[in-house]
């Protein structure tokens, strides 16, 4: 027999989920901020402390010994949605929110490939290019396979990047061009 507790658990889980869903239809009609980001908001703020064991948000956890396993049903959730908002705020170019969400989406699954690529993008057009030049770098390494989703997008992101390392040597170049040439008298 379910308490009162578990049974405004579950109904506020399924509420927030509803939200989830609802964002997933305004972000394909292409709402983004009045749609989309209203609905994914209103969904973290009801998944938002729903842990099941509140202990576990007093713990920290190893990262070294983190699996993928340990990471909990509402977690992927908080993930996915951040992840979600991550994207639909690079749709509407907030350069600083795109970083923000997918991090907070890394923050509660750090097993979040879709994440850690919204990062990334976030990242190029912010012009932190060594930093994601490294987490692309790692994507592929860790799973080559899992990028397959973001094939095209993963293609279009390392055009980006050579596209800004190349600015930056040009610039860098014209700035200091002639700086070692020697002046003669």
């Amino acid at each position: 027999m379910s308490t009162d507790k578990e049974v405004e658990l579950k109904a506020k889980m399924a509420k927030g989920l509803e939200f989830k869903e609802a964002g997933g239809v305004e972000f394909k009609a292409g709402n983004f901020e009045k749609g989309a980001l209203r609905q994914y908001h209103y969904a973290l703020l009801h998944l938002r402390g729903l842990n099941d064991n509140p202990m576990a948000v007093a713990k920290s956890r190893d990262p070294e010994n983190l699996k993928e396993s340990d990471i909990t049903e509402l977690e992927k959730e908080l993930s996915t949605i951040n992840s979600n908002m991550a994207l639909c705020q690079l749709r509407l170019g907030r350069l600083n929110q795109i970083t923000r969400c997918a991090n907070a989406a890394l923050k509660a699954n750090p097993f979040n490939k879709k994440a850690k690529f919204r990062l990334v993008q976030g990242l190029v057009r912010e012009g932190a290019i060594i930093k994601a030049t490294k987490l692309l770098e790692e994507l592929e390494k860790d799973s080559p396979n899992a990028c397959r989703f973001i094939d095209p997008a993963f293609a279009a992101e390392r055009r980006q990047i050579e596209k800004k390392e190349k600015q930056s040597d040009d610039k860098q170049r014209k700035e200091f061009g002639g700086m070692f040439d020697r002046t003669k008298n």
